[in-house]
């Protein structure tokens, strides 16, 4: 176990707006996502219609209120390919590793990097790109043509290519612009005081109970089947509102002395799971839908004896790490492998368990 590990009270206004902002561009439904979760939680459907209602009713007013042009909003919160990023990603480092408090502390931090750390952390936000994230292998970035360089190898289109770039040459005009658009909308956001802050308070008291007499850390550890080095300053757990069954990691190198920070949906509840509980013949299908892929049956084949890393991956396969990391993205969601993260890289494994548990299911549905 860490030496701390605490729930965070209030949202990050910040963050939240990315996220209302992302999925009302990219018409992500919050109607949908109550729908494909119905049924799978421990708790009531009352208490889990009850948070969605409240996350409809704040979305919706905000939506309804908001003045923004249409073209502006898109330019700056459009997905970026598979990525789950868009531009301002890129101008105000909406991170999940970058925790202040004030739309004025990211603005400020923007403003204030030098040109050596914005090509840092532009080539980080590129690493994740198809989430495969750095291997340990890559050449330091010194200039923009080497960020160019690594966009080259993703499969970007031009006009992606082109945003990020105008973002990085005018990177000052940009936060600019996307500041009023924060501002604004935190301000609808906190006409929603009272919906937010039962919102919180739910959050808290219901995992801070959880927490006292369980290890979660060990349960999502086992859960994502991902092991690490917990941070001795401790972690931190996240309320998020605008993905509502999110669950995503910042975990950091021992050395950075930083905290570790979990993002946590606010419908979620101890299951930690959208899967149902028992199989059915649509999982089966998108399990076996995977495992037909050549692609990815040749990752699985590779990975059966000993881990291996993105690069390492791309390198023995012939194929690019977006491409790799594509097909790893399949391969996590349906728990087909395992991941350790070991300093700068991270390695992947294939779980016998869940092949073994694929194959008994499959002779359940044929033969017995």
């Amino acid at each position: 176990m860490c030496m701390k590990f605490t729930v965070q009270k209030e949202i990050n206004y910040i963050e939240e707006t990315f996220n209302l902002l992302f999925n009302y561009v990219n018409h992500n439904s919050y109607e949908k996502m109550r729908e494909e979760g119905s049924g799978k939680f421990r708790s009531s459907d009352e208490t889990y219609n009850n948070r969605f209602d409240r996350i409809v009713r704040i979305s919706n007013y905000v939506y309804e209120h908001m003045r923004f042009d249409k073209s502006t909003l898109e330019y700056y919160f459009k997905e970026l390919g598979k990525s789950k990023m868009s531009l301002a990603n890129y101008i105000l480092l909406i991170l999940p590793e970058f925790q202040y408090s004030t739309l004025d502390e990211y603005i400020a931090v923007a403003k204030d990097m030098d040109n050596k750390k914005v090509l840092e952390e532009f080539d980080y936000i590129l690493s994740q790109y198809y989430a495969i994230g750095k291997s340990g292998d890559e050449v330091e970035v010194t200039s923009f043509e080497d960020i160019i360089r690594n966009m080259d190898k993703l499969d970007m289109s031009a006009e992606e290519k082109w945003k990020i770039t105008q973002a990085y040459i005018d990177r000052s005009r940009h936060i600019d612009e996307i500041a009023k658009i924060y501002m604004k909308t935190i301000e609808l956001l906190k006409e929603c005081k009272e919906e937010i802050e039962y919102i919180e308070q739910e959050f808290y008291s219901y995992w801070t109970n959880y927490i006292a007499t369980n290890d979660l850390l060990k349960q999502i550890k086992e859960y994502i089947k991902m092991s690490w080095e917990n941070s001795e300053l401790g972690t931190v757990l996240v309320p998020t509102v605008f993905q509502p069954k999110i669950l995503t990691l910042s975990i950091h190198d021992k050395e950075e002395g930083k905290l570790d920070i979990i993002h946590l949906g606010i419908i979620n509840d101890s299951t930690l799971t959208l899967e149902p509980t028992q199989v059915d013949n649509e999982s089966l299908y998108n399990t076996l839908k995977i495992l037909s892929d050549k692609s990815k049956l040749d990752i699985l084949m590779f990975i059966k004896d000993k881990p291996a890393y993105g690069f390492e991956l791309a390198n023995a396969l012939n194929l690019s790490t977006s491409t790799i990391s594509y097909h790893m993205s399949g391969l996590i969601s349906e728990r087909l492998v395992n991941i350790e993260k070991d300093a700068n890289k991270v390695y992947y494994s294939i779980d016998k368990t869940r092949i073994n548990s694929v194959l008994e299911d499959v002779r359940n549905l044929l033969v017995r």
